[in-house]
């Protein structure tokens, strides 16, 4: 498939010198979902409303499907909007709420009655047809929202912290739904959203942001195992972070010293200088912690540490290590039972953890890594 929608240097300050999007240039497929990704004020909601006309770029342009729509309003553009608190009427039925925007834009009875009835089967709330929004349970409501803004078959749905306004539970089951409907229709997604966890199970892939920057752009699996900077490793999921010296380069292995533990890194892509300082990334899920005098696997580091404190996690636990550095050491350790939450070593106790090579990351920018890592 081709490209969908083009973003070439977008750029918008607000009054008091705020720049909100900085040099923005992407290329967005057709028929992917995107999703923009980062902290409160790093740009994406700006990004987002130029996309949909809402607000315009200082400079730079939008092309959708080979047409520039930069200075278009969004009533002109061939994409919808879905909202966070979801905008449909109180006073309008369910498939009032769906034909709203069919019957502004001109479409026979006929027509609107069709495409409503279309519409009410593909989220499944046919029994609903003539309930009122305050009838409707929030997952419901969302549903709804989300049905009025695809019936006119936008090129493009943008969708505003979609999941918002629902519990943890209610959020889990929509975004599996959200997916699936993606796939069914086949039409280009772009969201929006702070949820490192929506973005990982949703999209096909993530685009970073940071003080109006992009940061990184790939699929979650790039985003989550190969990430840029300290910023994309500690917001897309947690990581141990470490400064070391480098010792040793030897072809795609860089072994560095961190406190007492020497650590090897396997496949980074780097070439750092022997003696230069690095930061190392490792996340917690992809260490083991050796118990009952088991020995590491043929290669894998060793790290040596002491056992601080563990807290429950239903089948794992998150397990804090001292291993010399100004941070607890972080491990997600598996339970096998529940009789194995009782069998973890005692506070203080020394212990033995193991990862492998190919799972610890490179930084080789410390500056920028330390100021990073500070945010």
């Amino acid at each position: 498939m081709g490209n969908i929608i083009e973003l070439q240097g977008l750029n918008k300050s607000f009054p008091g010198g705020v720049k909100a999007v900085d040099d923005v240039s992407l290329t967005i497929k057709e028929g992917e979902f995107l999703t923009m990704l980062g902290p409160s004020g790093c740009g994406k909601t700006t990004t987002l409303r130029i996309i949909g006309g809402f607000e315009f770029p200082d400079s730079g342009r939008v092309i959708l499907d080979g047409d520039d729509i930069t200075d278009q309003p969004p009533y002109r553009r061939p994409l919808n909007m879905m909202f966070q608190d979801f905008a449909l009427f109180p006073h309008m039925t369910v498939e009032q709420n769906i034909g709203y925007g069919l019957k502004l834009g001109g479409s026979n009875r006929a027509e609107v009655s069709e495409a409503v009835a279309t519409s009410l089967k593909t989220i499944e709330l046919v029994d609903k047809a003539n309930n009122r929004p305050h009838e409707l349970s929030i997952g419901q409501r969302q549903r709804v929202a989300l049905a009025r803004a695809l019936v006119r078959r936008p090129k493009v749905l943008l969708l505003d912290e979609p999941m918002s306004a629902l519990d943890a539970k209610l959020r889990e089951t929509m975004q599996v739904e959200l997916k699936h409907l993606h796939k069914k229709l086949g039409l280009t997604f772009i969201m929006v959203t702070h949820d490192q966890t929506e973005s990982l199970v949703m999209s096909d892939r993530i685009m970073v942001m940071d003080r109006g920057r992009i940061v990184q752009v790939g699929s979650p699996t790039e985003l989550y195992d190969q990430p840029s900077t300290p910023y994309v490793a500690n917001f897309l999921g947690t990581s141990n972070m470490m400064l070391a010296k480098v010792s040793e380069v030897s072809g795609d292995t860089v072994v560095a010293q961190s406190g007492s533990n020497s650590i090897r890194a396997k496949g980074s892509g780097k070439n750092p200088s022997v003696g230069g300082q690095v930061m190392l990334s490792i996340r917690p899920e992809k260490i083991r912690m050796l118990t009952g005098g088991a020995a590491a696997p043929d290669g894998f580091n060793v790290i040596s540490g002491t056992f601080r404190e563990h807290f429950f996690h239903g089948g794992s636990a998150q397990i804090a290590f001292d291993i010399g550095g100004d941070k607890p050491f972080v491990v997600h350790h598996q339970l096998d039972s529940a009789a194995a939450q009782s069998q973890l070593p005692a506070p203080g106790s020394e212990v033995q953890l193991t990862v492998d090579p190919a799972s610890v990351t490179l930084f080789e920018n410390v500056e920028a890594c330390e100021a990073e890592d500070r945010l």
